[in-house]
């Protein structure tokens, strides 16, 4: 009996132990709970702060010492070339931003910032061309209107006058060659109302209409980070461009017959429709004979020089049968070529 009494006084105890450990038991998990809850609610309250702090797209951003208003949707951050990157040419240029393509297989064999946004000055000028061509056929008659006033007092030029009439494809070379503002003005305003289909759209919403339609050309032919804001190319707020991107819309001008046969001629000759005769040289003193840059092998393209982008060329080569394009931004009026050239030779030499 003793034994029964003493082994139920020890059930008891242990029985008390028992319920003690387990408060301990579970007062642990719950303080354990209540700290990962405690984690949890601060990390997610770090990544909301984090998130606010995030740059939306369509506010100024800065790159290479220059502001530019993005456009709603546009990226802040460059964005890598959607082609095989080699970096195989070793060269140094005095260029900010520059690419070389290999147009026939898709290749980058060189970038130095290639992806950042930047002013594209009259590089500009071959989306223009490419997407009057859209619309209009080279043999269409345009006459030269007020539009031409619109340009600002230093633009480059073709020397148009009202009233003078050109086909489609003298224009193109007064655009191209020359680098006539006047031109692309010219080109703009008649493709809008053509587009739009009424003559009696004011200047700025042909303009507008036309602009929709380079920027909708651009992106069709892989210029994802570009937004193009006038025709010609001038600065232009909200206006940018990668030297990337200029080389994939150069490379449509290239396939372009009439495109890419104004940008390969130095000189042009052309009697327009009103009787008037001109004769435009090419601002390109890589296809100058007669130039120290001269180089037999270079096909085009198209020069441009602004505040914000500086002095560019988007060139061509053919060298060994293969097609090469050097966009060359962001250097001076005579690096540009030099640069240029030290890109062909570095092709040569690989």
């Amino acid at each position: 009996m003793e034994y029964q009494n003493n082994n139920g006084k020890y059930n008891n105890r242990n029985r008390r132990k028992s319920k003690k450990k387990s408060r301990r038991y579970y007062g642990v998990v719950c303080i354990a709970l209540c700290f990962l809850i405690a984690v949890t609610v601060f990390g997610i309250v770090n990544l909301i702060r984090s998130g606010k702090a995030t740059p939306v797209p369509g506010k100024k951003v800065t790159q290479n010492n220059e502001a530019f208003s993005l456009a709603d949707g546009g990226q802040n951050e460059p964005v890598s070339p959607a082609i095989n990157s080699v970096n195989s040419l070793s060269v140094d240029i005095t260029a900010a931003n520059a690419i070389v393509l290999n147009a026939d297989i898709n290749e980058t064999l060189y970038q130095k910032n290639g992806t950042d946004k930047i002013a594209p000055a009259s590089t500009a000028k071959m989306i223009t061309a490419l997407t009057v061509l859209d619309y209009c056929s080279p043999d269409d008659e345009m006459r030269v209107g007020a539009e031409i006033e619109m340009i600002h007092d230093d633009s480059s030029r073709a020397w148009l006058m009202q009233g003078n009439m050109l086909t489609v494809r003298q224009l193109l070379i007064a655009l191209m060659l020359p680098s006539g503002n006047d031109a692309a003005y010219t080109l703009a305003v008649n493709t809008g109302k053509k587009i739009a289909g009424d003559k009696g759209l004011s200047n700025a919403q042909s303009i507008d209409v036309f602009m929709d339609k380079v920027n909708e050309k651009a992106k069709s032919l892989g210029a994802q980070n570009s937004n193009f804001v006038v025709p010609d190319g001038y600065d232009a707020d909200g206006q940018y461009t990668t030297a990337y991107d200029l080389a994939l819309i150069a490379k449509a001008c290239l396939d372009d017959p009439y495109v890419s046969e104004t940008v390969g001629s130095y000189s042009s000759y052309e009697k327009w429709l009103n009787g008037r005769e001109v004769t435009y040289n090419n601002t390109n003193e890589l296809l100058n004979p007669d130039s120290q840059y001269y180089r037999p092998e270079v096909v085009g393209l198209k020069t441009g020089t602004s505040s914000l982008s500086g002095a560019c060329i988007i060139s061509a080569a053919v060298i060994n049968g293969n097609t090469y394009i050097c966009a060359v931004m962001g250097s001076t009026e005579n690096d540009r070529f030099q640069d240029s050239i030290d890109l062909i030779d570095a092709i040569k030499s690989q």
